[in-house]
């Protein structure tokens, strides 16, 4: 295969890298606080050794996937377990095998043993990074604006935890809304003054309509991109043919 069956397969690995990117993103509209990813490329040069032929070849390169870290909608639950974030920061949460992660997704409820989780089943933390446990018996309860946790007897259960966090639109999400530096380490550093209201969920950022659009350019540039390699590899053996004594 020539340099230029190599540029149009190069084209068709990152077509095909960012439609799976796009295509997570559909399939997340409705995960309450994702964030949209996007895929990054870049070009590498490779100078031709070629005398007869001195033009530059420009390779695409996969630099990842950074999130969007816009807002997205709130919608009212007026289940006292839902909060929202408004504004910057983060909850924090510990995932079923131990690793710590932030993210968006406030649609909270009680376990068996009454620890606050995720629907599924990761620990929401406090203000100290340690899971929060609901007495029983705490009756109906109140999650104040700072994210304070009061009894129905108006007694501070817990402080549930709101995080900042430096470069969070490089990490990888582990599923849902959740995301975790790609080495595993999440320093927790508390948002001094957090923003939260009970009864509402934040939904996901992503546009529908945008990320569907995305994804037919997508498949329609990879399906060109491959139609060029083949195209490119028959004319190959094409020429090989004609130049091959009989």
């Amino acid at each position: 295969m020539d340099n230029i069956g190599y540029l149009a397969i190069s084209r068709a690995a990152m077509l095909q890298r960012a439609t799976d990117v796009t295509a997570n993103n559909i399939a997340n509209a409705n995960t309450y606080g994702f964030r949209a990813s996007n895929s990054v490329f870049e070009s590498m040069i490779y100078q031709t050794d070629s005398k007869t032929d001195m033009r530059d070849m420009a390779y695409a390169i996969d630099r990842g996937t950074y999130a969007d870290l816009s807002e997205g909608a709130l919608l009212q639950t007026s289940n006292p377990l839902d909060v929202a974030l408004v504004g910057d920061g983060w909850f924090g949460f510990m995932t079923a095998n131990g690793q710590t992660a932030l993210g968006r997704g406030g649609s909270f409820t009680l376990s068996p043993q009454g620890d606050l989780v995720t629907v599924a089943g990761d620990f929401v933390l406090d203000e100290g990074g340690a899971p929060i446990n609901i007495p029983p018996g705490s009756g109906n309860i109140e999650i104040g604006r700072d994210g304070t946790i009061t009894d129905e007897a108006g007694e501070r259960i817990a402080r549930i935890g709101v995080f900042a966090a430096n470069d969070v639109g490089n990490w990888h999400q582990l599923g849902g809304s959740m995301m975790a530096p790609r080495d595993g380490a999440v320093d927790l550093m508390p948002v001094l003054d957090p923003n939260m209201a009970q009864g509402f969920v934040e939904q996901s950022n992503v546009n529908p309509i945008r990320e569907m659009t995305r994804l037919i350019e997508f498949q329609r540039q990879y399906e060109s991109a491959m139609n060029l390699a083949s195209a490119t590899d028959e004319l190959r053996k094409t020429t090989l043919g004609r130049l091959a004594p009989e």
